[in-house]
């Protein structure tokens, strides 16, 4: 059983229900999981999905609709609906965040919840199911781990001297190989290797925590591995946490857009002097002029 939650002065009935919410959808990942009876099928564009995404997808949906009925709802694994662009509450979904770790049975995948309201994440849920480590986080209250059987506060820790700056497969294309080999030689950083992996919340986590940059370089938003349902949860935990988490030119990402790809790429740090000088060191390597935060905008432009 969830220990009684943080005292919150606000958003707490979200709070209970999107834990609640990602605990159902945790426990029937586990056991399609523990009995490796998962089906896996491929998406049109080319990604996995499994058994156990569309059955955390349901039990997620049941639970937020039940409970918020007038708020819309984004999911991966469901058909978006341009309903909620209308809506100023809209919940942004991954049901299984790392299919292909699930898949490939490596226990790196997450659920991840966000309540999104006028387009900033106010609630933010990420809940490992291998391990059960789970982090929230609410908009001007904090950012909290489970641990103990009690919530703990979280808050960033010091970046290292030199700091450990890396990068995913799923975020370097081969024209920015360079640009990292040059940023961490700036920085005075060892060369990490690529991870395998995208950037969950509990990545920053001072428990577990490796490096103190995660670089995720600007490509076409239509290829670029991330949607919102990656990043929503995490804009929201590592912020109130006290890190930072912005596009390549520093620029907070936008939530419940037309088009719900991430532009601009992805810069995440634990610390904001760390993070600024990041962002600075990048503006070399990156065209002067960044994309539209909603990719709807350069996709209209192009045609007109």
């Amino acid at each position: 059983m969830t220990p009684p939650l943080p005292s919150l002065a606000a958003y707490q009935t979200e709070t209970r229900v999107a834990l609640d919410a990602a605990q159902r959808a945790s426990d029937a990942i586990m056991a399609i999981y523990d009995a490796q009876s998962a089906q896996t099928y491929e998406k049109s564009d080319g990604s996995p999905v499994t058994d156990a995404d569309i059955a955390a997808d349901k039990e997620i949906r049941d639970a937020l609709t039940a409970a918020f009925p007038d708020d819309a709802l984004m999911t991966e694994e469901s058909e978006d609906d341009d309903v909620r662009l209308s809506n100023r509450r809209v919940w942004i979904v991954d049901p299984i965040d790392g299919t292909a770790q699930f898949v490939g049975r490596t226990g790196k995948f997450d659920v991840l919840i966000a309540l999104v309201e006028d387009g900033e994440p106010v609630v933010g849920v990420s809940l490992q199911p291998t391990t059960g480590m789970t982090h929230l986080a609410v908009r001007g209250q904090g950012a909290w781990r489970l641990g103990d059987g009690a919530w703990e506060r979280l808050t960033m820790a010091s970046a290292a001297n030199p700091p450990r700056i890396v990068a995913s497969t799923y975020y370097l294309e081969p024209q920015y190989e360079a640009a990292l080999t040059a940023l961490q030689s700036a920085l005075g950083a060892e060369t990490a290797p690529v991870m395998d992996v995208g950037f969950q919340p509990r990545a920053i986590d001072p428990a577990e925590r490796w490096y103190d940059v995660f670089l995720g370089f600007p490509q076409d938003p239509t290829v670029f591995a991330a949607r919102e349902w990656d990043i929503a949860t995490s804009q929201i935990v590592v912020e109130e946490a006290g890190g930072v988490l912005t596009d390549c030119w520093g620029r907070r990402h936008q939530y419940n857009k037309r088009d719900t790809h991430i532009s601009g790429g992805l810069v995440v740090s634990p610390d904001p002097a760390l993070h600024a000088t990041v962002i600075d060191a990048l503006r070399t390597h990156l065209p002067e002029t960044p994309p539209s935060p909603d990719p709807a905008d350069d996709m209209r432009d192009s045609v007109a």
